[in-house]
């Protein structure tokens, strides 16, 4: 990864991307991720049980967390969670956690795939707002991918495109670019 998208990460906020392994129940996870869960970098990059992540989660959100992921898991879903986590010095933080799990031809679940941010400096009001126009993002984008086969089946080319530019103007949004209308996510 070259110096300039390491940096561009941190300043984004990024701290690590995580893959857990159903078959197994082990999580790898990168980057400061696994400092600030309170966990020896090479045993996170070899993998560490579903557990040991969990007790990096702060013990007041770690209940929901596990629900959470348990949910993702079972039924080959999204990921999504702010948690707190307690670090080896004792230091908090705030995190938002995005995944998704990766599924075979029969829809079982593989992998579960996702990123973590470090909230701890943001504004928590602020975190609110964006989070909840990012779950809103997220519904509006599911449902387009699955109509999508079924305009195919229409055979509406005039439907497709819609479809398409306005998944073109959600991705518009989501990189902070002026959007047709005018207007970027913040």
């Amino acid at each position: 990864m070259s110096p300039s998208l390491k940096a561009a990460l941190a300043a984004s906020g990024y701290i690590g991307i995580w893959e857990t392994d159903l078959a197994t129940q082990t999580v790898e996870l990168t980057g400061t991720l696994p400092d600030v869960l309170g966990i020896d970098e090479k045993c996170a990059e070899a993998g560490v049980p579903i557990g040991a992540f969990l007790e990096g989660v702060h013990p007041d959100d770690r209940e929901r967390v596990a629900h959470l992921v348990h949910e993702a898991h079972t039924t080959a879903g999204r990921f999504e969670a702010v948690f707190r986590t307690c670090d080896r010095s004792g230091s908090v933080h705030r995190v938002n956690a995005r995944g998704r799990v990766e599924t075979d031809e029969q829809g079982r679940g593989l992998r579960c795939l996702g990123v973590a941010l470090d909230l701890t400096d943001s504004d928590s009001e602020d975190l609110m707002v964006v989070d909840q126009r990012m779950t809103t993002i997220d519904r509006v984008v599911d449902a387009l991918i699955a109509v999508r086969p079924l305009v195919e089946e229409i055979g509406s080319p005039v439907l497709s495109t819609l479809i398409d530019a306005s998944l073109l103007e959600i991705g518009k949004l989501l990189a902070g670019q002026p959007s047709s209308a005018g207007r970027t996510l913040h």
